[in-house]
C-alpha cells in the first residue's frame, strides 16, 4: 500500500516523540529511585549508628529487654523502619514493635466478632496474641531458609565491622525492604563480642511513587501524542503541500505548459527548490520561444533566399531564352537583354557573397584586431557617397574626429560604415540631409552615429531589422535596392568588435544608428 510523504513524516515524528517520552519517563524513574535509595540508606545508616550506640549501652547496663524494645520501637516510629538487634550467635534479642493502625485493629476485632471460635481456637489465638513481634519474626525467619541464609551473610559481614546495604524480600512483611546492617558492641557489650543491628525499611512507598510517576507519564504522554499528532499532521501537510504543487508544476512542464509557476514562500530549502523550478520553467519558456522564433526565421530565410534567388534566375533564364530561340533579333534589343542579364548576374553574385560573409562572421569568434583609424575610414565612406548624394541633392554633414581610433579589423569597419551610409542614402528623400558623427564620450568610448531624415522605422519592426532578409516593406519590392542582408552583416561585425548599437527612429522623421565601441585597453 502506497503511503504519502506526509503520512511517513507523521509516523516518523510520532515515533520520535514516543521514544522521547519513554526515555524521559525511564530516566526520571531511575533518577528518583536512585535518589530515594541513597537518601534512605544515608538516613538509616545515620539513625542506625545512633541506635547501635544506645543499644550497646542498654545491653552493657543489663537492663530489661522491654526497655530496649520500647527504645527501638520509638526509633522505628521516627524513621519508619523495622529494627532488629542480633547477638553474635545469629539470635534475635530485641526488635521494634510497630503500632498497629486503627484499620488493622478494627479488622481484627471484627474478625473476632464475626468468626465463631472453638475452645482450642481461642486458646491458640490467645497464645498468638501473647507472642511479641520478636517471636513472630523469629518464626518467619526460621521457616524461610533462603531469607535465613541471606540474613546470616549480612550478619557475618556486619560482625566483621562492615556496614551493609541490601535489598531483600522479607517473608514476614511480604514485601521488598531496604536492609541496612551496622555492627554493635565491642568494649562492654556481651563480653567483648560483637553483635549487629539491622534496619529494614519497606520500599512500598517508593513503588507507589513510581506508579504515580508512570501513570502521570502515560497520561502526559498520551496527551502529548494526541496534540503532537495534530500539530505534526498540520506541519507535514504544510511541508508536503509545496512539494505536491511542484510535482504538479513539473508534470505541467513535461506536458508542454511552460506558463506554470510555483508559489514560493519563505527562505528554506523547499523555497530554493521552488525558485529553481520556476527558473527552469522560465528557461524552458525562453528556450521554446527562441526555438519557435528560430524555426520561423529559418522558414522565412528559406522563403526569402528562394525568392531572392528565383527572381534573378528567372530573369536571366527568360532573357537568355528570348535571345537563344530567336524571339529577339534586333541588335539593340539583344544588347539591352545582355546588359540586363549581366546586372542580374552581378546582383546574384552580390547576394551569394553577402550570405557567405554572414556565414564567415558567425563562425568567427575572434578576428585579429589592430588599431584602426575609424575617423579616416568614416571620411572615406562619406567621400565615396558624395557623388550619389550630389545627384539627388542630399547634403552630407560631418562631425568627425580624425584622431578617433578603435581596436578592430579595418576592412570590416569600412564595410560597417558603408552599410549604414548606404542604407541612409537608400531611405533618404531627395534634397534632405545625412549626418555622420564620430566622437569620444565621457567614458572615453568611441561613438559613431549616422542619422537620416527618411521615412523612419516603425517601433514594432525595430527588434527584427537585424534578421536576414527582413524588410520593413513586407512585399520585398524591387523599388528599394538591396538584398536585406546588410544589417544582418552589420550586427555580426558589431558583435565581433564587442560594440553596442542603438536604434532611434520616428516614422516620417528619420532614423539614427548609434554604435558605441569599447574603451581602448592600454
Amino acid at each position: 500500500m502506497k503511503k504519502s510523504l506526509s503520512t511517513r513524516l507523521m509516523y516518523t515524528y510520532m515515533g520520535l516523540i514516543a521514544a522521547i517520552i519513554i526515555g524521559v519517563a525511564t530516566g526520571l524513574s531511575y533518577l528518583i529511585t536512585d535518589y530515594f535509595f541513597r537518601e534512605k540508606e544515608a538516613e538509616l545508616n545515620a539513625k542506625g549508628a545512633e541506635a547501635a550506640i544506645i543499644s550497646s549501652y542498654f545491653l552493657s547496663m543489663d537492663t530489661d529487654r522491654g526497655s530496649l524494645s520500647r527504645y527501638l520501637t520509638s526509633v522505628d516510629q521516627l524513621i519508619g523502619a523495622r529494627i532488629w538487634l542480633f547477638n553474635d550467635q545469629y539470635q534475635l534479642i530485641a526488635a521494634s514493635e510497630p503500632t498497629k493502625t486503627s484499620e488493622e485493629t478494627d479488622k481484627n476485632s471484627n474478625g473476632q466478632k464475626n468468626t465463631p471460635q472453638t475452645a482450642e481456637q481461642k486458646a491458640a489465638l490467645k497464645k498468638a496474641q501473647e507472642k511479641t513481634e520478636e517471636m513472630l519474626i523469629i518464626d518467619k525467619i526460621r521457616d524461610d531458609n533462603i531469607f535465613t541464609s541471606r540474613v546470616k551473610k549480612i550478619l557475618n559481614d556486619t560482625y566483621n565491622g562492615e556496614k551493609v546495604n541490601a535489598r531483600v524480600f522479607h517473608p514476614y512483611y511480604k514485601e521488598q525492604v531496604l536492609l541496612v546492617g551496622l555492627p554493635v558492641g565491642g568494649g562492654e557489650f556481651d563480653n567483648q563480642k560483637r553483635g549487629a543491628i539491622l534496619l529494614a525499611a519497606p520500599i512500598s512507598g517508593l513503588n507507589r511513587v513510581l506508579k504515580d510517576i508512570y501513570a502521570y507519564t502515560i497520561f502526559v504522554g498520551l496527551a502529548a501524542l494526541i496534540l503532537s499528532m495534530f500539530f505534526v499532521s498540520q506541519l507535514s501537510k504544510r511541508m508536503v503541500r509545496p512539494l505536491v504543487h511542484m510535482k504538479d508544476t513539473a508534470s505541467a512542464l513535461a506536458a508542454g505548459n511552460y506558463d506554470c509557476r510555483v508559489e514560493v514562500n519563505g527562505n528554506d530549502e523547499i523555497a530554493d527548490l521552488g525558485r529553481s523550478l520556476n527558473s527552469l520553467a522560465e528557461d524552458l519558456d525562453e528556450f521554446v520561444h527562441k526555438t519557435n522564433k528560430m524555426e520561423k526565421l529559418r522558414r522565412d530565410f528559406v522563403a526569402n533566399v528562394s525568392h531572392e534567388l528565383r527572381t534573378p534566375i528567372t530573369i536571366i533564364r527568360g532573357y537568355n531564352q528570348a535571345i537563344a530561340d530567336g524571339t529577339i533579333t534586333s541588335p539593340d534589343e539583344i544588347e539591352k537583354y545582355r546588359i540586363m542579364i549581366n546586372e542580374e548576374t552581378i546582383r546574384l553574385e552580390r547576394l551569394i557573397k553577402e550570405l557567405l560573409d554572414i556565414s564567415r562572421l558567425q563562425r568567427s569568434e575572434q578576428e585579429e584586431l589592430q588599431e584602426v583609424p575609424l575617423g579616416h575610414i568614416t571620411n572615406t565612406v562619406v567621400d565615396m557617397l558624395s557623388v550619389r548624394a550630389k545627384n539627388r541633392d542630399i547634403r552630407l554633414d560631418r562631425n568627425i574626429d580624425e584622431n578617433c581610433t578603435v581596436e578592430g579589423n579595418g576592412d570590416r569597419l569600412f564595410q560597417l560604415v558603408m552599410i549604414f551610409g548606404d542604407n541612409a542614402m537608400k531611405y533618404s528623400p531627395d534634397s534632405s540631409s545625412i549626418c555622420f558623427s564620430l566622437q569620444k564620450n565621457a567614458n572615453q568610448e568611441t561613438v559613431l552615429s549616422i542619422s537620416d531624415h527618411g521615412c523612419g522605422i516603425p517601433q514594432s519592426d525595430i527588434p527584427y531589422i537585424w534578421e536576414r532578409f527582413y524588410k520593413v516593406d513586407k512585399s520585398h519590392s524591387r523599388n528599394v535596392p538591396g538584398t536585406g542582408l546588410g544589417l544582418a552583416i552589420a550586427r555580426e561585425i558589431i558583435r565581433l568588435h564587442k560594440a553596442k548599437v542603438e536604434v532611434q527612429s520616428t516614422e516620417g522623421q528619420g532614423t539614427t544608428f548609434v554604435i558605441t565601441f569599447p574603451k581602448k585597453i592600454e
